[in-house]
Formats: structure tokens, sequence, C-alpha cells
């Protein structure tokens, strides 16, 4: 009889057991479970709202990037259109200086020419009046004798002379 009360069935072992299975899940239940269930539900909000943080945190470093590089772009227009105005500058200024150099190359050079024309000028009328002087010399001279070849040569000679002596 004993084999058989080891295999045999207790109903009231088996419903205090129940009942106690029960008492235990329901304690367990209201202390356990239930502060768990919160602090997992509290966790999942801090979790979403660090989601939450990250996501926005990244669309405004999206958006300060684009400023940036907006603001970038804008910058190296604005020094491209500074260097271009700066070159545009130094070209005029180049140009107005290379233009006031050949205006005064032109007025120097013009000027030089009607020196020269001038010189020239006077030179042919100081020759002029030296062959004047000197042919009123010879027809002195002719008038004075009469001429002959000879005495023509004579006279050239003479005149090569004399203008070689008063330069």
């Amino acid at each position: 009889m004993q084999s058989l009360e080891i295999i045999s069935v207790n109903i009231w072992s088996i419903l205090v057991s129940l009942a106690n299975l029960l008492i235990m899940f329901l304690i367990l239940k209201r202390f356990l479970f239930k502060p768990v269930q919160k602090m997992m539900a509290a966790r999942k909000q801090q979790v979403d709202q660090i989601y939450q943080d990250a996501k926005e945190n990244r669309d405004s470093a999206i958006n300060m990037k684009q400023e940036y590089e907006a603001r970038l772009a804008a910058a190296r227009e604005e020094a491209d259109g500074l260097v271009r105005n700066a070159v545009q500058t130094a070209q005029r200024k180049g140009d107005a200086i290379v233009a006031e150099a050949n205006s005064q190359a032109s007025h120097l050079k013009q000027k030089a020419e009607q020196e020269i024309a001038q010189e020239k000028k006077q030179m042919l009328q100081d020759v002029r009046g030296e062959i004047s002087d000197i042919a009123v010399s010879i027809a002195s001279k002719v008038v004075e004798r009469e001429v002959k070849k000879q005495d023509y040569d004579g006279f050239v000679d003479e005149f090569i002379k004399n203008v070689g002596e008063q330069q």
C-alpha cells in the first residue's frame, strides 16, 4: 500500500498547491509585474524620447549643413565677384596708364617732329642766307673781272674753302 500512496493523487494537496500558485501569482502580479511593466513603459518612453531627440538633432544638423553650404556658396560667389571686380579695375587702370603713356609718347614725338621741322627750316634759311651771301660775293668778284673757265674753277674752290672755314 505504500507504493500506492506514492502513485495516488491527493486532491487536497493539488488544491493547496493551486491555491499557493494563485496567491503567488497575485502577489507577483501586484508587486513584481506591474512595477516592472511601469518601469518598462517608462524605459520605452525614454528610448522613444531619445530617438525623437536624435531625429530632431539630425534634422537640425542637416538644416544647419544646408544653411552652411548656402552661405559658403554665397561667400564664394561674393569672393569671386570681388576678385573679378579687382581684376577689371586693375585692367582698366592699366589700360588708362598705357593710353596716357601712348598719348604722352605721341605728344613728345609730335613735339620732337615740330622741333626738327623748325630746326630744318631754320637751317635752310641759314643755308639760303649763306648761299645768297656767297652768290653776292661771287657776283661782285665776277663783275670786277671777266670770268674764264679757270677763274670760275678758282671761285668754286675758294667758295668751298670759305664754307669750310665759316663752319
